[in-house]
């Protein structure tokens, strides 16, 4: 899941939208693109209600919507959402969920933007092994080349007669 935001970062950030250069300023109205993205993956990630890896499997659909502004900053917006597969390397226990993650990117070059990402997993077990809920928040802050704030926050709630 971390993963995948990271690679949709990298992506939507080296990208311009429309193939203008973020600096070449437009005259007039912004201009506005749209792009979704579907894409599978698997990976591991660890799970501090059980204290092991997962092995997780996910399809994601990425929709994104760019604009560029007529002062030459691209603003962008992405929804990812995720259905999820994860196994316990160790107690086999199965989840299955959904994630859902809402990204900002508002930048004028690559040594200026800054990045925010916001998202929660929600991974339910079967019987009365734990469900898990993973929250994120990431700010990342870029001037002049050099990063101002570079958070990266992760928490789990642990639910259920199960957790361990």
């Amino acid at each position: 899941m971390k993963k995948m935001i990271v690679l949709a970062a990298i992506t939507v950030l080296g990208s311009s939208p429309t193939g203008v250069p973020p600096h070449q300023n437009v005259e007039g109205q912004t201009l506005n693109q749209h792009v979704k993205i579907r894409a599978t993956e698997e990976f591991t990630f660890p799970n501090d209600c059980t204290n092991e890896l997962m092995d997780v499997s996910d399809t994601t659909v990425v929709t994104c919507h760019d604009q560029l502004r007529s002062d030459g900053t691209i603003n962008e917006k992405c929804e990812i959402r995720q259905d999820v597969t994860a196994t316990g390397e160790t107690t086999g226990i199965i989840w299955h969920g959904e994630a859902t993650f809402k990204d900002q990117t508002i930048t004028s070059d690559a040594c200026n933007f800054s990045f925010t990402n916001r998202g929660k997993v929600r991974l339910l077990s079967a019987g009365n092994a734990p469900n898990t809920i993973i929250t994120f928040d990431d700010v990342v802050n870029m001037e002049n080349c050099v990063p101002t704030v570079d958070q990266h926050l992760v928490a789990f709630d642990c639910r259920g007669e199960g957790n361990l």
